[in-house]
Order: C-alpha cells, then sequence, then structure tokens
C-alpha cells in the first residue's frame, strides 16, 4: 500500500479572539541558599485583539488502495505566516514520503528520528503525527483498532483528575469533584513550596479518604533533600508516587532520591529523546516510573517495551498505547479550562474527532478502525482556503 498523495489544506475559521496570557511566572524561593526558582501562577492581565480567523495547516495522506487519513499540523492567527511554513513542509517530506510504502511504519520511523538532526526541526510534534497517521491507515486497511494491532491487553484503563498551579483552596475543590465524579485517583501540581506542599498533600488524603489513589507532581521543583523530605511524608499518606521532583537532567540526584525513598519516583517529562535516553535512567535505577514522551506510536511502544525489560512502568502517550501494553496503569484528565490562551484553537475543531471517552473513572479506548477518529471530510472541505 503505497502513499500517493500528500496534501496540506489551509483551513480558516469564523472569526475568533486573539488572546494571551501566560499561565505562570518566576518566584524566588524565600530563604533558598542557593537561590533557587520556582514559579506561581500568572496573576496580571492578558493580550486581547479584535476578532479575526484562525487558520490551520491540515495534513492530508492518500494510499493508492484508496485510504486517507487527516491530522493539525500546526495553526496561527496569521495565513501568509502558515502557508509558509505549509509549503516548506511538504518542500521537505513529500520526498520522503510519496511512493512510500504506507505499512513500513518502522522504516519511516527511523527516517523521522533522525530527520530531528538532520533537518534541524524545531519542533518533533510534525514527525510524530506523520508515525500516528500511518497507523491509522494500517488500521484502516486492517479493519482494527490500532490498540489491536500493537498487541492488544485492555480496552479501559482507570482515571485521574488533575489539577496544576492552583492554590490550596482551588486544589481540594478539584479533589472534591474528582470524588464526586467518580475518577479512580488524582493528582496535584502544588508549587507552594515544601511546607504547603505537605499541607494540602495532608489535607488531599482527609478529603478523598483511604480508597481515592494520590499522586504529587511538584514540577521540579525541589532539591534532593527537599524531594527526600516531601516522599519520606507521602509515603505515609499512602501517595502512588511524585512526579517531576528535581530538575531532569539530574540524574545522579534523581538515583539519590530513589534510593532513598520507597516512593515510586517519576520522571523525563521534559527531556526530549525518548526512547533512547531513557536507557541511562533506568539502568542507574535512578527512576521507577519513565514518563512517555516516544516519538509518535512507533516511539511510545518502543520506550514501554523498554522500561518493561527493566520491570519498570511508564505513564502517558497516545490512548492507543496504554490499551496496548501491562504497563501503563493510569489516564491522565486535565481539570482546567486551559488557562493559557496563547495556545491558537484549531480551525478544524469538531472536525476530526478523538472518539476516546472517559465515565465512570475510565478512560475507553476507541474500537473502531484505525485512531477511531469521527473525520467530516465535507466539513473539511468547506473549510479549505487554498490547498498545495
Amino acid at each position: 500500500m503505497k502513499i500517493e498523495s500528500l496534501q496540506i489544506h489551509i483551513l480558516e475559521s469564523d472569526p475568533l479572539v486573539p488572546e494571551w496570557r501566560p499561565l505562570r511566572t518566576m518566584q524566588e524561593y524565600p530563604g533558598a541558599r542557593p537561590v533557587r526558582f520556582g514559579h506561581r501562577p500568572y496573576e496580571g492581565p492578558g493580550l486581547r485583539l479584535p476578532p479575526r480567523p484562525v487558520y490551520s495547516a491540515v495534513l492530508h495522506l492518500r494510499t493508492d488502495a484508496n485510504l486517507e487519513t487527516c491530522g493539525v499540523l500546526t495553526s496561527s492567527w496569521g495565513r501568509e505566516h502558515l502557508e509558509w511554513e505549509a509549503q516548506t513542509f511538504k518542500l521537505q517530506w513529500a520526498p520522503e514520503l510519496l511512493g512510500a510504502d504506507a505499512l513500513n511504519r518502522e522504516y519511516t520511523w527511523h527516517k523521522l528520528w533522525m530527520a530531528r538532526r538532520y533537518f534541524h526541526a524545531p519542533s518533533t510534534a510534525p514527525l510524530s503525527l506523520i508515525d500516528d497517521l500511518l497507523w491509522d491507515l494500517a488500521g484502516l486497511c486492517a479493519k482494527l483498532p490500532v490498540h489491536k494491532l500493537l498487541g492488544g491487553f485492555r480496552d479501559r484503563i482507570p482515571a485521574y483528575l488533575t489539577e496544576t498551579g492552583v492554590s490550596h483552596e482551588e486544589a481540594l475543590r478539584t479533589a472534591e469533584r474528582a470524588k464526586r465524579e467518580g475518577f479512580k485517583g488524582f493528582k496535584d501540581h502544588s508549587i507552594l513550596g515544601v511546607e504547603a506542599n505537605l499541607a494540602l498533600a495532608r489535607d488531599l488524603r482527609a478529603l478523598v479518604g483511604d480508597e481515592m489513589v494520590l499522586m504529587h507532581d511538584p514540577v521540579q521543583q525541589y532539591s534532593v533533600e527537599d524531594a527526600i523530605k516531601v516522599g519520606r511524608a507521602l509515603e505515609k499518606l499512602d501517595y502512588l508516587w511524585i512526579e517531576e521532583p528535581l530538575q531532569e537532567f539530574d540524574l545522579p540526584g534523581l538515583k539519590r532520591l530513589s534510593d532513598a525513598l520507597d516512593l515510586p519516583v517519576m520522571a523525563l517529562e521534559s527531556l526530549p529523546g525518548n526512547p533512547y535516553l531513557a536507557v541511562p535512567y533506568l539502568s542507574a535505577g535512578a527512576i521507577d516510573i519513565v514518563r512517555q514522551t516516544g516519538l509518535g506510536i512507533t516511539g511510545q511502544m518502543k520506550l514501554a517495551n523498554l522500561a518493561e525489560m527493566f520491570g519498570r512502568t511508564c505513564h502517558g502517550g497516545n490512548p492507543h498505547v496504554v490499551a496496548a501494553i501491562r504497563n501503563d496503569d493510569w489516564w491522565e484528565v486535565g481539570a482546567w479550562t486551559w488557562r493559557n490562551a496563547s495556545a491558537v484553537p484549531s480551525a478544524a475543531a469538531g472536525l476530526i474527532r478523538d472518539t476516546t471517552t472517559v465515565r465512570d473513572g475510565y478512560m475507553y479506548v476507541p474500537q473502531t478502525p484505525g485512531l477511531g477518529r469521527e473525520i467530516d471530510w465535507a466539513g473539511l472541505q468547506a473549510r479549505t482556503v487554498t490547498t498545495f
């Protein structure tokens, strides 16, 4: 099955209000020696402009078997800029993909992996999209959902609710919501400092009781000594893990922390390079859980299998990957309406619909062929203003 067509459609939305507001601002931790920096929620004004359309570039692949798939490459408030990006992407990638066997995903993945360096890719997101779309085509060809092609392990995964960068009171309110709505767990991203974070942890456990799982993600704000203190307290509160406790390049620090705690330590969310980057961390016994950042579905499977060979778990990634493996036990659900309005909306909103659902405390993976998305091809055509 050959890829016979690669097109990029530029979509235009109805007018929307552009706005931008930072999610966080920096702060120096009082009394920390040496000086250390953390962050706190941004509380100042944002930026708004008069209404205008948003534009999105949609990558469209078609095979000689008359199967097709698509996904959003990027979006922008400026059409001219987006068209430049679309044309340069096609100029770069059409020679690599046109005529290629769409089912040779492993071959293409290794080409994508090396292209990160050789093409000086500023982001790996478009490369991950290519890999994901090839998996979608494979599932459509086989008439199977992707997680079945990957091996298939289960159809649903326990889900937890997560909150980020909020006050003590807001975190408790969200945890109460998690309990009320039947989530199996709750994760805080408290950024209030060691003592305040521990006070929140105690209040969270008292609020949700013993049955709900709790996790703590301090977003790299601790020293090793701080993390050991917090981790030991969380062990007494029966927390499930501590995530991103240190700056992630600090392999020796993570090793010290993991050796000092029974509480599992998760890391590697912010460092690119997986699956290969995880090898020294796993070999050193510096982490217990690998945060999933593999390149595309293929890279995520490599990372999950690598972690399993070390007797470790991983967390995050594509729902089809999570459903296909044994060593990822949780699905994360964000509780917030995204506060950082810098993310440009998509002109394809509502036209490429992910059918992954969360209900009754579980994530249910799609059971229809491919990635299980519902694509409104007529709607995409109606919003298309030009095609490359």
